[in-house]
C-alpha cells in the first residue's frame, strides 16, 4: 500500500489529468471572473468553516476510539487524531480517496495498534458513511431531475455507481468469507498475501461494528451536520446565495455536499477527483443561480481548505515512511 500511495508515476499522472480538467473548467469560467470571486473572501466565515471541519474530525476520531476500545485496544486520542489527519491528507492526493486506508498502516506502524483492528475501526464507520452518501446523494439527484429539470444527470449517477461499487467491495472484505476465499491463491505472495491474511483477521473482529451501530449512526448524523454547515460557511465567505430554493440556504448544503463528494470516490486517475467533482459541483450550483466563477471558487476553497487543515498529518506520514 505504501508503494502504491507514494508512487511518483501514479501521482504525476493524477496531477496531469486533474490539471487538464481544471484548465478546461477555467477556460469556460474565465480566470479573471474566478479571481474576482476569490479576492473578496470573508476570512471570518472561512475560519468558522475550518472550526466546523475540525469538529467533524474529532467526531470521526471518536468513532475510531469507540471501536478500538470495544476491541480492547488502548489508543491515545491525540495519536488517533493525527493518524486521521494523515489519512485525510493522503486521501486528498489519491484516486477515489483510497489513501485514507493508509490510516490503518500509520496507526499500526506509529502506535503499535494491530493492523486488522485499525482497519475495522476505519472501514466500519466508513461503510455507514458511504451508505448515507449514496442515499442522500440519490435523493438530491432525484430532486434535481424532478424539480430543477436537469436534463443530463449521468455525471451524478456515475458518482452513485462508483461509490456503490467501493461500498460493495468494502462490505464483502469485512463480512464475506466466501468473497475472501476467491483470493486464496495470493496467500503466499509477498505483499498481497499479507493483506489477504489481514482481512481474514478483520472479519474475526468486524462484529464490533454491528454491535456499535446505534452510536455510530448517531455520530454519523453529527458529522453530516458539521460538514454541511462547514460548506455553508464557505458559501457565506464567498457571498454565494442559492436561488429558486424553497428551503433555508443551509439545507441546500446538507444534500449538495454528499452529492458532490460522491464524485471524489469514483475511481478515476485524478487527485481525489480534482476537476471531476468540481465540474459536477459547478453544474449543480449553476442550476440554482450561482455563477460558474463563484461555483468554481466555492468548490476549490472547500477542497483546499480541507487540505490545509490536513497538513499537520505530514508528521505522522514521515514517521510511517521511515
Amino acid at each position: 500500500m505504501k508503494k502504491f500511495i507514494t508512487s511518483k508515476y501514479q501521482i504525476a499522472l493524477d496531477v496531469l489529468i486533474s490539471v487538464a480538467i481544471m484548465a478546461i473548467i477555467f477556460h469556460f469560467v474565465g480566470i479573471g471572473e474566478f479571481m474576482d470571486a476569490i479576492k473578496n473572501i470573508d476570512l471570518l466565515w472561512l475560519l468558522v468553516s475550518i472550526i466546523l471541519l475540525l469538529g467533524m474530525y474529532l467526531i470521526m476520531t471518536l468513532r475510531m476510539k469507540i471501536l478500538l476500545n470495544e476491541m480492547h485496544v488502548p489508543a491515545p486520542w491525540l495519536g488517533l487524531f493525527k493518524c486521521h489527519l494523515t489519512g485525510m491528507l493522503l486521501a486528498d492526493v489519491t484516486p477515489a480517496r483510497s489513501g485514507y486506508l493508509a490510516t490503518a498502516a500509520v496507526m499500526h506502524k506509529n502506535y503499535g495498534i494491530p493492523s486488522e483492528k485499525a482497519m475495522v475501526a476505519i472501514l466500519g464507520p466508513q461503510a455507514y458513511d458511504f451508505i448515507f452518501k449514496i442515499v442522500v446523494g440519490g435523493i438530491a439527484i432525484l430532486f434535481l431531475i424532478e424539480y430543477a429539470m436537469i436534463q443530463d444527470g449521468w455525471l451524478m449517477w456515475l458518482g452513485v455507481i462508483g461509490l456503490s461499487g467501493v461500498l460493495a467491495v468494502m462490505l464483502l472484505l469485512m463480512y464475506s468469507r466466501r468473497f475472501l476465499k476467491i483470493f486464496h491463491f495470493s496467500e503466499t505472495w509477498p505483499v498481497i498475501g499479507k493483506m489477504y491474511m489481514m482481512f481474514h483477521r478483520v472479519q474475526d473482529h468486524s462484529d464490533v461494528v454491528i454491535k456499535k451501530t446505534p452510536i455510530l449512526l448517531v455520530l454519523l448524523l453529527v458529522t453530516w451536520i458539521l460538514k454541511a454547515l462547514s460548506w455553508y460557511a464557505v458559501a457565506l465567505s464567498l457571498g454565494i446565495t442559492i436561488e429558486n430554493f424553497a428551503y433555508p440556504q443551509s439545507v441546500f448544503y446538507f444534500f449538495f455536499q454528499p452529492l458532490v463528494t460522491m464524485l471524489e470516490f469514483v475511481p478515476t486517475p485524478t487527485l481525489a477527483g480534482l476537476g471531476f467533482s468540481e465540474a459536477g459541483g459547478v453544474l449543480v450550483m449553476s442550476i440554482f443561480g450561482v455563477s460558474a466563477a463563484q461555483a468554481t471558487a466555492f468548490m476549490l476553497v472547500a477542497r483546499f481548505k480541507s487540505t490545509l487543515v490536513n497538513l499537520p498529518g505530514i508528521e505522522e506520514a514521515l514517521k510511517w515512511v521511515k
